[in-house]
């Protein structure tokens, strides 16, 4: 029925059988000798004899391609049913295709260019003006269901970016290629290690500039060339390849790894930057979270900013380097928020890239060395950024003053204020009704009598109110006076806000990484700062404990999956306490090192482990609220579903490993124990 209704359909074409030919029959233009394959896509496209447009086609493997006049009719055929994809030329403009894609994507079907970026509407546009230069991809809400591989829109397009032949249409951007030197095309990758220079698929809907436009590499080369050398170009960047192999695409943000290759004179150099974009006007997740969740999309729009200004802030990351806390080099900052329509805010960040050339890695969890490195690095942090340690500095508060006007005035995600407000009373009945009959079987064979696991929802909820006050003791939205005075205000300082394993970068330590970072054998460099401002750095360390040391760190016996160690006695109950010591440790030492206390003993009687230990407990209470009231309601938490993401790199330990849920819940009652014997 949709083909039939096509304008110009050849009649030389073969119907499809079913459905798809009674759409044929009815295409204008075709006579009775028109007949259809079995199955697959029916696409309208011009008719064209470009080279890539050819190319197109082939990637798209429709069963038929039905020539069509006009951009608004072949997304409009598209639209009303007649057609599943429409592809387009290179010489279409946007008021070809603005109002029909409004249509089709009324109807649930979707329109980018042909590598799967959004067609940008933006006066700032660079190069292509006002030209879809890049073609243009239409596709119907249903395309998966008749698409004879099983695509949607967004697989179609990744198949785009894997066509060497369509990507040369990027070398424009990315830089030419030449006969002498094959490693300048965009469209190669260092990942080859056989020199063979074998093309990569490209990541080229993520290495878009804010106005939509592909990265062009000469602003990459500024950018760098003026963050490391002042503007003197110690060379040419030839071209960058973004390898599809490296592109993160989230719901909030996009990133890619991007490899550059360089002319001669340019000897140290980066090999690769790390390339961040927030764009939420693009991001289906952000629009719907913006519709149904307005207070968070405007809670996640600030936490772009934050991040983007933390790093673009070289007073402040100069102090974190001085304390041997490795935060990567911001060379370019695209800074564009929009307090009036925050949806339309967006970020782009070029970044120092912890790249695995470099020995950098990351772990799906911590073992006890490298959450110690870990522990001792925001310690570290932590250290420098006490009102003691700016006393100490002797800049009258300027650093501090800096640093206020980049990050939260309250840090952390789960914190109560950036929390909807029923979290706070719902957790008892979420866990009696729908995690106690998940876990219960697990709880009984793992957790030891006195752990009052059938209780704990009703007990949590009860200080629920208390504990976030403690785990966050200062405003917000407006100072609340404990930033200054009371007992929490020595304690107040620069917090990550998410410090997780997911978060961490590490190598092998070498003599150059310094002392702190000898002992423990690895380096850390610490990434994704959205939730960083002022808190209490305990709140961190509680976090990396439960949400990102391995079960081993936290006492369990090695290879164990069940936590059955709990019950039978080879669990080491001072494991956790342990690695709190372990931080406050070096938070003394380094509270001593940079002159906020004259020596050791002053240090402790400053910041007491008591002190540090309450802060412990009330920061697992507060964050097990979120974990148990929020979280695993989110991910629709079990036994079997944490048994399933026990290979992923980014969701937390107690959404991946069932001894480290199990610790949590037992942790939890611990500490509630604690405070209420």
């Amino acid at each position: 029925q949709r083909l039939t209704q096509t304008q110009a359909s050849d009649s030389s074409v073969t119907a499809p059988g079913g459905d798809a030919k009674q759409r044929l029959t009815q295409t204008q233009g075709c006579n009775s000798s028109v007949t259809a394959p079995d199955a697959g896509l029916i696409c309208v496209t011009g008719d064209s004899g470009n080279e890539s447009l050819a190319a197109a086609r082939v990637v798209a493997d429709c069963a038929l391609n039905c020539i069509a006049g006009g951009a608004g009719n072949k997304i409009l055929a598209v639209a009303e049913g007649r057609a599943d994809v429409a592809l387009m030329h290179f010489g279409t403009s946007l008021w070809d295709t603005c109002a029909p894609e409004a249509v089709l994507r009324a109807r649930g079907g979707k329109v980018t260019d042909l590598f799967g970026a959004p067609l940008a509407h933006h006066t700032e546009r660079p190069d292509a003006g006002l030209v879809n230069d890049l073609g243009v991809l239409a596709t119907a809400c249903d395309v998966r269901r008749v698409d004879i591989h099983g695509r949607d829109h967004a697989a179609i397009a990744a198949a785009m970016r894997a066509d060497e032949t369509l990507v040369k249409l990027l070398s424009k951007y990315s830089g030419q290629s030449s006969e002498k030197d094959s490693r300048n095309s965009g469209c190669l990758s260092s990942e080859n290690t056989d020199d063979t220079n074998t093309f990569v698929p490209q990541a080229s809907d993520v290495a878009r500039c804010l106005a939509g436009s592909p990265l062009r590499v000469g602003t990459i080369s500024r950018a760098v060339t003026f963050t490391l050398c002042g503007g003197d170009e110690p060379g040419t960047l030839l071209s960058y390849s973004a390898p599809e192999s490296s592109a993160i695409r989230g719901l909030m943000s996009d990133a890619v790894r991007l490899e550059l290759s360089w002319g001669q004179g340019s000897a140290g150099m980066p090999s690769t930057v790390f390339y961040k974009r927030v764009k939420l006007g693009d991001l289906e997740y952000a629009r719907t979270k913006a519709k149904t969740q307005p207070m968070k999309i405007a809670r996640d729009v600030k936490s772009a900013g934050v991040e983007a200004a933390f790093l673009a802030s070289s007073e402040v990351t100069s102090a974190l380097a001085n304390a041997g806390v490795r935060v990567p080099r911001c060379f370019h900052a695209d800074l564009r928020p929009c307090p009036s329509d925050p949806i339309e805010s967006s970020f782009a960040l070029v970044l120092e890239d912890f790249a695995p050339a470099q020995g950098w890695h990351q772990e799906k969890l911590l073992n006890p060395a490298q959450a110690r490195a870990v522990l001792s690095t925001l310690a570290r942090m932590h250290a420098t950024f006490t009102h003691a340690a700016s006393a100490a500095r002797g800049d009258n508060g300027k650093l501090q003053h800096k640093l206020a006007s980049a990050v939260w005035p309250a840090g952390a995600y789960w914190q109560p204020k950036m929390q909807p407000a029923d979290q706070m009373i719902t957790v008892a009945a979420i866990w009696r009704d729908t995690h106690l009959p998940k876990f219960a079987k697990a709880f009984q064979e793992t957790l030891t009598g006195d752990t009052q696991w059938e209780t704990l929802g009703e007990r949590l909820q009860a200080v629920a109110v208390e504990v976030g006050d403690a785990s966050h003791p200062f405003g917000l939205d407006a100072p609340n006076g404990n930033e200054t005075v009371g007992e929490f205000a020595k304690w107040r300082t620069l917090i990550h806000g998410d410090a997780k394993a997911a978060n961490v970068f590490l190598r092998q330590a070498t003599e150059a990484a310094g002392k702190e970072q000898e002992e423990y054998g690895w380096e850390i460099g610490l990434i994704d700062f959205q939730w960083m401002g002022f808190g209490l750095g305990v709140v961190d360390a509680a976090h990396v404990i439960a949400a990102s040391v391995d079960p081993v760190g936290l006492g369990f016996a090695p290879g164990e999956t069940s936590g059955a160690s709990l019950r039978d006695g080879t669990f080491d109950d001072t494991a956790a306490a342990d690695l709190l010591t372990h931080y406050h440790d070096e938070f003394i030492n380094a509270s001593v090192a940079n002159g906020a206390a004259v020596s050791i003993e002053a240090a402790r009687t400053a910041w007491p482990i008591e002190e540090a230990a309450a802060q412990y407990d009330a920061a697992i209470l507060d964050f097990a609220r979120c974990v148990f009231g929020y979280q695993w309601v989110r991910v629709g938490a079990s036994p079997a579903s944490l048994k399933e993401a026990a290979d992923s790199f980014n969701k937390n330990s107690y959404n991946k490993s069932l001894p480290n849920a199990m610790w949590l819940v037992r942790e939890c009652d611990a500490a509630l124990r604690r405070r209420q014997p």
